[in-house]
């Protein structure tokens, strides 16, 4: 049987699995859909993708149940990393005639395939060919000679399909040309360059005009919006970026809007190909998609996991919930019972809390890890099972979750055997599979983690400074080691999973936490200064790496304020951040629903 939960790219997923998988993930949905220019960015696997694939048209005509005519928007998804944008021989552009005109072509012609391949795939309710022939003549074929093609354009008209499908193969036939010609430059000879003698497509004297016209064909809704999803903008170069960047200035919407996705931290500048800074809420709404589930809306992502989850079981004819399907360890839950009984009973004797309900979220799992052993070994056997703690250790990025279903479900299925129907994943294999993915991500997936792109020519890769890789592994272990000291000592606040600066960090801290944050160890967010007469920066621990250190990662946690010298010795040595005074009840503060600010 095949993986329930094995994750597949969307651009590959066919229209009908995407409709039937969609899950409506985040509050700024409604927000994407409306017209206007968005920079989208998020951690790798928080879902960007899957969101702009199923705002795909044939993917709405599916989930609505609509006409193509009916659609309020026609939204194209133009992919950055799977095409010849990120061709290493488009550095030879650089310090030579034209780049950024020559750049902008190959920017629109990649944002043409890739529309008219998405038109060449769509049903639509009515066909007149007279007027498709009127827009060819009139307003394609004319825009492209004016940017200077020349070529003879073989169009069918049979049908809308066939209609864009030529227009498609005759946009291939450009982008050969043009990489033909790049191939021809030759940056170490004494050569001359070979004259360009090829079309400058551009986005405001070619896209803008022919996409206006083309959504008042027959089949389209009337004047309705054009969307350009721009998805993995921070695989472009920096010069594609400005240019992406003035296409955004130039401000088209609502017409047509462009909604930019990137990794968080990645995309490379806000600068146009003018040097002049775009500005959010006057160019684009700045928009990032992961962080509400990194900090404090744990509530909501976690009911959207689970029906996502329930969906894919379904799909794959398991009749079984989510939370019946990765069950709790009973043993363990009868363990925690016992401690949230006993926490009760003692409440008006020796309770902390303003009520019992918080001292029983507080302490009753940390209690329980407590008591499993007086040595690191004993407690590591607690176990990582249950949809909950799953939920948890996805730290808010759905790919992550999905990414543990799948191995559990393999797991299970070797086990099992590949016949036989699985009905639920045993905790030894949910343990298993979380503790595994914890260390590799700390162990394995950091050390390779060590490449990135200088600033001033991003198409050179370049070797990021071994000492910061090892200094975030050692912050990171230091923050893992002191947050399961203090889990289980027998202070007020015992659940941290994040640390807050005292001072203003210097430059080498600043480094190390932002690639931590760029790499996902690390999220980033701000919080109220010990004075409380501001604001300073708050890290909070991915909580992936809590089953690494035996940490409680459920419910709100606690932060621990920390100097500058603190962290310097913790990035050197991998050692506890600082001593932990249980007398010292201050040293923790405890965070409340509002406390957190998104940055």
């Amino acid at each position: 049987m095949a993986n329930p939960f094995a994750v597949v790219s969307p651009e590959e997923m066919k229209a009908e699995k995407a409709a039937q998988l969609f899950v409506e993930m985040y509050s700024d949905y409604p927000q994407i859909k409306r017209p206007g220019n968005i920079i989208m960015t998020g951690a790798r696997g928080c879902g960007k993708t899957m969101l702009i694939r199923c705002c795909s048209p044939d993917v709405l005509m599916l989930k609505d149940n609509k006409r193509l005519d009916e659609l309020e928007y026609l939204a194209f998804h133009i992919p950055v990393k799977k095409t010849s944008l990120c061709l290493s021989e488009l550095r030879f552009l650089e310090n030579r005639h034209a780049p950024y005109l020559i750049n902008e072509h190959f920017l629109v012609l990649n944002l043409l395939m890739y529309s008219l391949l998405d038109l060449s795939v769509i049903e639509y309710p009515v066909y007149e060919p007279e007027a498709y022939k009127k827009f060819f003549e009139n307003t394609y074929s004319r825009y492209l000679r004016m940017s200077g093609c020349k070529n003879e354009i073989k169009v069918n008209y049979e049908s809308p399909k066939d209609f864009f499908l030529s227009l498609y193969h005759h946009a291939e036939e450009m982008q050969a040309d043009f990489i033909g010609y790049i191939l021809r430059l030759n940056p170490n000879s004494d050569k001359l360059d070979p004259a360009y003698d090829l079309p400058l497509l551009s986005f405001l004297r070619f896209v803008v005009p022919v996409f206006k016209d083309l959504i008042n064909l027959p089949g389209f809704r009337q004047n309705a919006n054009i969307y350009f999803f721009i998805d993995d903008a921070d695989n472009l170069s920096i010069t594609q970026t400005k240019i992406l960047n003035t296409w955004i200035a130039c401000r088209t919407q609502p017409t047509i809007s462009l909604k930019v996705s990137a990794q968080y931290e990645l995309y490379k500048t806000y600068l146009t190909s003018n040097d002049i800074l775009i500005e959010s809420p006057h160019d684009y709404q700045s928009v990032n998609i992961s962080l509400r589930y990194t900090t404090n809306y744990i509530g909501k992502f976690k009911d959207k996991a689970i029906e996502i989850l329930a969906k894919r079981l379904l799909s794959a004819g398991i009749e079984q919930t989510p939370e019946k399907f990765f069950p709790a360890y009973s043993i363990q839950e009868d363990g925690i019972q016992r401690e949230i009984q006993l926490i009760r009973d003692n409440y008006t004797i020796s309770g902390r809390g303003t009520r019992v309900d918080d001292d029983i979220r507080r302490y009753a799992i940390p209690n329980y890890i407590k008591k499993l052993g007086g040595t690191k070994k004993s407690r590591s056997t607690f176990r990582y099972a249950g949809l909950e703690n799953m939920i948890h250790l996805s730290s808010g990025i759905i790919r992550n979750l999905l990414d543990a279903a799948a191995n559990m479900y393999d797991a299970a299925c070797a086990q099992c055997g590949e016949d036989t129907p699985i009905a639920f994943i045993d905790t030894d294999i949910q343990n298993r599979v979380l503790r595994n993915q914890s260390d590799a991500f700390l162990y394995t997936e950091l050390r390779h983690s060590n490449t990135g792109y200088a600033d001033t020519n991003e198409l050179q890769p370049i070797a990021s400074p071994k000492n910061d890789i090892e200094k975030l592994q050692n912050l990171i272990c230091a923050m893992g080691q002191t947050f399961h000291d203090i889990l289980v000592s027998d202070r007020s606040e015992r659940k941290v999973f994040s640390i807050a600066l005292s001072n203003a960090p210097d430059d080498e801290i600043k480094r190390v936490l932002k690639t931590g944050v760029r790499l996902g160890y690390l999220h980033e967010a701000t919080i109220g200064n010990k004075a409380g007469n501001g604001r300073t920066w708050l890290y909070i621990l991915n909580r992936r790496l809590a089953p690494s250190f035996v940490l409680d990662p459920t419910g709100f946690q606690g932060y621990l304020f920390m100097t500058n010298d603190d962290l310097h010795r913790a990035m050197t040595t991998g050692r506890q951040l600082r001593v932990i005074d249980d007398r010292l009840d201050g040293d923790v503060e405890q965070l409340s629903l509002f406390d957190i600010w998104e940055d």
